[in-house]
């Protein structure tokens, strides 16, 4: 398929198909001793990645790393990371960009870095590898030992179709304000549970004065 069935109203051009390795560079990240961890400089682990297409930057791990290291596995804003090892099959291959230039930071060994070097959306890239296709992809080919795994082979071969600049855009934009619509209402759906639990705490009286003023 070329052409998706539904598209925004003026793009009529052909979605052009391209494998991951094609667009950018891969890299493992980097193990760590038990001593390693908790001190020195930012890290971003599995739990940063699982559940979310967009790694949250205020609340990452520590881990100890020389200079070099830290050279060798940087985070530049637009970077993808991959979970490259899951306990479930689910979680194997779930991504989440990099929103931002993370000064000092470094990646888990059980993470992949994907470095963009054909210039794709951001926005794009925070939805393009949750889609089912490519899920899919990703899932039939992981490996079974005491976790599923997935190598830097099986992402490089990703096949993906890409629609022009412009219309990743809008389809980066329209993802993005899905996103934040679906947290506003979790976020009132919370406050209304929290309502409900402050009132249930009351006796009968009070809880009978509010629900009959309403």
């Amino acid at each position: 398929m070329k052409k998706p069935k539904i598209r925004f109203k003026g793009y009529q051009e052909d979605w052009e198909q391209r494998k991951l390795g094609e667009l950018g560079s891969l890299k493992n990240g980097m193990n760590f001793s038990k001593e390693a961890m908790g001190i020195g400089f930012p890290f971003v682990n599995l739990q940063n990645i699982f559940g979310n297409n967009v790694i949250d930057v205020t609340n990452l791990g520590k881990a100890m790393a020389s200079d070099s290291q830290l050279k060798d596995y940087n985070l530049l804003n637009g970077d993808v990371l991959f979970v490259r090892s899951s306990v479930k099959l689910e979680g194997v291959g779930e991504a989440a960009l990099v929103p931002q230039n993370l000064e000092n930071t470094t990646y888990s060994g059980f993470i992949i870095r994907f470095r963009d070097e054909y210039g794709l959306d951001n926005n794009f890239k925070r939805f393009l590898f949750g889609i089912e296709s490519v899920r899919n992809q990703i899932m039939a080919q992981a490996t079974n030992s005491a976790n599923k795994n997935i190598s830097q082979t099986v992402l490089e071969n990703l096949c993906l179709k890409i629609p022009n600049k412009s219309e990743q855009e809008k389809i980066g934009l329209y993802f993005s304000n899905l996103d934040h619509l679906i947290t506003l209402h979790q976020r009132k759906c919370e406050e209304t549970k929290t309502l409900k639990k402050i009132y249930a705490s009351k006796d009968v009286s009070t809880k009978w004065s509010f629900s009959s003023r309403n």
